[in-house]
């Protein structure tokens, strides 16, 4: 494990799909990044008895938090998941008003309350940038992004601004609720990924946790093209590939 400030993109060959940090989010939350090694597990995290409880704390999160987003994160997911504990999240709205709600409420407000784990999700939001963390007066909120960038130096567009008005939308159906959660985590990614008019990864999406490598990750795509949800349009909701719980078709 390490961590380090801010770096340049690496440059890329072909056509690329950029990481988190290399499409550079605004904001002091992510001016920090940590690297973390791959297998490293919580009981691995706390054997040095020299840590402080603050340090222990840290890399048992780091531990659990890297397979979510690809063993680099920012300290903005430290910093959402120590929300989290708390039970309640601010968010923002377009109009740069911020309100606290419940867990409960905030995965209502962005559609994921269909799975079980409600921290897992909203960490996999993160991690493909569907929402971004700000922190003001050292607490985080959560903002949604409308339009993720295509390459690093282009604008992260934010739900509700006047930029977003121009960001093509989609939302998921109500009937995501009758997939199992694995289907539901894929179908998050890939409307997401469809959102940014890219194309779903399995090397990528391989390295989730809960997925069992790029083999599985191309049978839950199948799977989830199959259910013919994938090109469903039910209303003008988010962009971020939430789970929408309108019914009206467009």
């Amino acid at each position: 494990m390490g961590r380090s400030k801010s770096r340049k993109p690496r440059r890329q060959r072909g056509a690329a799909t950029y990481t988190l940090r290399q499409l550079q989010p605004p904001g002091e939350a992510y001016g920090e990044w940590f690297a973390v090694e791959r297998g490293m597990t919580a009981d691995q995290a706390v054997r040095d008895p020299q840590l402080t409880d603050d340090a222990r704390d840290l890399m048992q999160r780091l531990a659990r938090l890297g397979p979510l987003y690809d063993y680099e994160l920012p300290m903005a997911a430290i910093s959402l998941d120590m929300a989290i504990d708390l039970g309640k999240l601010g968010l923002i709205t377009g109009n740069n008003e911020g309100s606290l709600l419940s867990l409960n409420d905030l995965a209502g407000q962005l559609g994921v309350n269909g799975t079980s784990d409600v921290r897992t999700s909203l960490h996999r939001l993160h991690s493909i940038g569907a929402l971004l963390v700000e922190l003001h007066d050292d607490t985080p909120l959560v903002r949604v992004v409308a339009n993720r960038p295509s390459k690093p130096g282009d604008p992260w567009i934010f739900q509700g601004t006047p930029e977003s008005a121009n960001v093509p939308s989609v939302c998921i159906p109500e009937q995501a609720r009758e997939l199992s959660a694995e289907q539901i985590s894929t179908l998050m990614y890939m409307r997401a990924c469809q959102s940014q008019m890219e194309q779903p990864d399995p090397e990528k999406y391989g390295r989730f946790e809960g997925i069992n490598g790029p083999d599985h990750a191309r049978e839950l795509f199948n799977s989830v093209k199959a259910t013919g949800l994938l090109d469903y349009h039910g209303c003008d909701a988010c962009p971020a590939g939430h789970l929408c719980t309108r019914k009206t078709r467009r």
